[in-house]
């Protein structure tokens, strides 16, 4: 065993770690050391003679247990290492769950799904129960799945459960248990489990069969829990019942960095721990050893605005650093060049290697403008988490529509979109095609309508389809030389039908997937307005042009340093000398969608926050005035999360004529803008347009009047003035919804502009 590894540590992290008997909360903030004290904490268990086998430690990824392991071995010795229950919550109860096979049905050489396999399965099921594909998507499907797996909901519990059975008949979708029932029989028969099962099985296994959890809790003389904010209710069940015992129990966290409320994760978790354990001892990690002082001041006063916290201010003591760069751009490309710009001088000043910067964003289809700026100046990137804007699915498969426009006899985009959407167009259908093609020597695309098709097996209603297919391609593209390339892609997208499936899709993939189409058009949209002639710049030259920015083959040189692009929420745990973050802008982040209540509002903010201190040396914060949705020129004032940082830390403040400015320009009143819909002028749509509403800049700062008395939400109509409870006076825009609990209202707000309303939540009066 190494000496004297607590010696430099600070007080309260060497009380963390010296409390080794009861609960114990670890406070952790940013860049406070928290993986240090829990693995010091570890080896002082083994130096009291604990065997590494009675220790479980629990993480959320793979990395976060291999750097643990590899440093107790370093303080501990490999033979007392490898002997540790460590690894994430999936992995070790995989391990548990293959012991005990025997009591849940499952063979102990069960196999696990992967998120794809789980979801093919799940598109299997829905085409073997004859239900339309359009009206339950495998995607939110498989998301409804995980939700009730993860408040452990068994297939039987769901569809015994009365609630959910109304909520799902109310938005058309009462088949869903019957999917998940057939799933999970599926899924039993063939012997495996998805991810979501490795969950629930454990709780059920710990429910129904008492000496198992008796022995595991006599195996485990202590339990470690790492960001434990982020577990949710099935991980929280498992760790308080294998923790009652003994109550040996140490959960690490950051309240102020819970920001997966999405997948499930439960912030009361951390925030209600001394009720599960009253007599638990606390200790807070304050002092973060990564940021600035202006760094983490800022991030506190940004923080500090959150209801839903528990106390701790942080600090440094490090430099006080350079104050925090806000830079204002007129356009999204405007801010991309500038970002970049900024980026370069910095690079060029302190010769610090490209992969010492990241870029971080919101949303994943804004990656698109900041890479063409890279790749203007040559400066060498890698998007982390996630696939280059036009590699994603949804951005390909439009290409791949345009391409089959102006070369119908590409064979790749063919087999890429011809079944997309489902056309009845199956891989049988296509593998005769192909032969026929192949012993024709000709294109598939040549091969159809063809009369000796028959001959390759293809039969009447088969070469129907195909026909059809060719038809509506055929229509298309003659228009393309007649209009300019945006309103050629988006009359293709909305003709094929592919726009209206994605656009159908509710999940949290489908929202992402149609943000990535929109800044798709965007991005042809500017296309158009470069040319000098008079005649419109078609799709081929669009095509062209995208051929010499997305080259086939990119030479991917690993070695070389690269600045990183992710989203804010894969920027979690990571750590950076130079970050900037992007599209700070109300509606973008935070997001529209966290309007609807105020818990929604401090995830966002939460997530801001864990932007902020990713940065070590330098930070910089950028908005844009306008950017385009759907092809239009809109805008947005800068986020309200930029004016609720102490202006002491910025190098200018944010200034009233900011937020007018952005006032001016027309502003989407809903996140997800519906598809364009055909007019009696024209067969084929235009771009949609927002209706213009008032600015809204930060959140009220008044508090709830407790005499307030909200109407009910069946009242409320399209056109009524209403009274917010916090956001004053407004008038209701539109409702959507048929179902109480999903019914939602736009509410242009006097003072804080338009705002999409969760009815069961929103506390409004009428006031006419």
């Amino acid at each position: 065993m190494e000496k004297g590894y607590t010696e430099d540590l600070s007080p309260a992290q060497k009380g963390a770690v010296e409390h080794v008997e009861g609960p114990l909360l670890i406070i952790a903030g940013a860049g406070s050391g928290k993986t240090r004290v829990l693995t010091c904490r570890v080896a002082k268990l083994l130096q009291m003679g604990i065997a590494p086998g009675r220790i479980l430690a629990l993480t959320f990824t793979n990395k976060a247990a291999k750097e643990m392991k590899e440093r107790i071995s370093r303080l501990a010795g490999e033979d007392h290492s490898r002997w540790l229950w460590m690894g994430t919550f999936h992995s070790i109860f995989a391990r548990i769950l293959r012991s005990e096979s025997a009591f849940i049905g499952f063979p102990s050489s069960f196999t696990i799904y992967d998120k794809s396999d789980s979801l093919s399965s799940i598109r299997a099921c829905i085409k073997e129960l004859q239900l339309d594909d359009k009206l339950y998507p495998a995607s939110e499907v498989q998301a409804r799945i995980s939700r009730a797996k993860n408040n452990l909901l068994t297939a039987a519990a769901y569809a015994a459960d009365p609630s959910i059975m109304e909520a799902d008949a109310a938005s058309a979708k009462s088949r869903t248990a019957d999917i998940y029932r057939m799933y999970a029989q599926k899924c039993l028969l063939s012997g495996v489990m998805d991810f979501d099962d490795l969950l629930l099985y454990t709780n059920i296994l710990f429910r129904d069969v008492p000496e198992v959890l008796e022995k595991y809790r006599a195996r485990f003389s202590h339990v470690l829990v790492d960001e434990y904010q982020d577990t949710n209710f099935a991980q929280y069940l498992i760790v308080k019942k294998l923790a009652l015992g003994h109550r040996n129990l140490c959960v690490v966290g950051d309240d102020a960095q819970s920001i997966y409320a999405f997948r499930g994760a439960r912030i009361e978790n951390i925030l209600n721990f001394r009720r599960d354990f009253p007599e638990a001892a606390e200790y807070r990690l304050e002092q973060n050893y990564r940021s600035t002082q202006t760094i983490v001041n800022a991030a506190n006063s940004v923080i500090q605005r959150n209801s839903e916290r528990l106390a701790k201010t942080c600090f440094s003591q490090g430099d006080m650093g350079e104050k925090i760069e806000v830079i204002k751009a007129y356009t999204d490309r405007e801010e991309a060049y500038m970002v970049v710009a900024s980026l370069l001088s910095r690079q060029y000043a302190t010769h610090v290697p490209y992969d010492d910067f990241a870029i971080l964003y919101r949303t994943n289809a804004q990656s698109r403008v900041l890479e063409e700026s890279l790749r203007k100046r040559n400066v060498p990137y890698k998007i982390y988490g996630g696939f280059s804007f036009y590699e994603r699915a949804e951005v390909k498969d439009i290409l791949a529509y345009l391409r089959i426009m102006v070369n119908p006899r590409d064979d790749e985009a063919l087999k890429r979109i011809i079944n997309l959407p489902a056309r009845g167009i199956g891989d049988t259908t296509l593998l005769k095609l192909q032969a026929a093609a192949r012993a024709n020597q000709t294109s598939m695309w040549e091969q159809i309508g063809q009369d000796h098709l028959a001959e390759f097996g293809l039969k009447p209603s088969a070469q129907n389809k195909l026909e059809e297919f060719v038809a509506l391609i055929s229509d298309t593209a003659s228009r393309q030389y007649d209009i300019d390339a945006y309103d050629f892609a988006l009359e293709t997208a909305t003709r094929s039908g592919y726009l209206s499936e994605v656009k159908n899709d509710f999940s949290s993939e489908g929202k992402a997937r149609l943000e990535n189409i929109e800044e798709l058009f965007n991005s042809i949209k500017e296309f158009t307005k470069t040319g000098e002639e008079e005649a419109p710049l078609t799709v081929h030259a669009f095509l062209n042009h995208v051929s010499l920015i997305t080259p086939l083959e990119e030479a991917d040189d690993r070695a070389e340093p690269k600045v990183s692009l992710m989203t804010v929420h894969a920027a979690k745990g990571l750590e950076f000398k130079y970050v900037y973050m992007v599209g700070l802008e109300e509606n973008l982040f935070p997001s529209n969608l966290s309007l609807g209540s105020l818990r929604e509002l401090e995830e966002e903010r939460r997530l801001f926050y864990v932007g902020l201190t990713r940065a070590k040396v330098g930070l910089s914060l950028s908005y844009a005035q306008t950017r385009y949705r759907w092809g239009k020129t809109t805008g947005n004032p800068p986020s309200c999360f930029l004016k609720e940082i102490d202006a002491r830390w910025l190098n200018k403040p944010i200034k009233d004529e900011d937020i007018t400015e952005a006032a001016s320009y027309p502003r989407p009143a809903s996140s997800r803008p519906a598809v364009p819909s055909r007019s009696a002028a024209s067969p084929f749509p235009a771009a949609p347009s927002f209706p213009a509403v008032s600015p809204r800049f930060a959140a009220p700062s008044s508090p709830a009047n407790p005499d307030f008395v909200a109407a009910d939400p069946g009242q409320f109509t399209a056109g009524q003035k209403i009274e917010h409870e916090r956001f004053g006076a407004g008038r209701i825009v539109s409702l959507e919804g048929s179902h109480p609990a999903e019914r939602k209202a736009v509410v242009d707000f006097k003072q804080y502009g338009a705002k999409t309303l969760l009815l069961k939540y929103a506390k409004m009066k009428i006031l006419e």
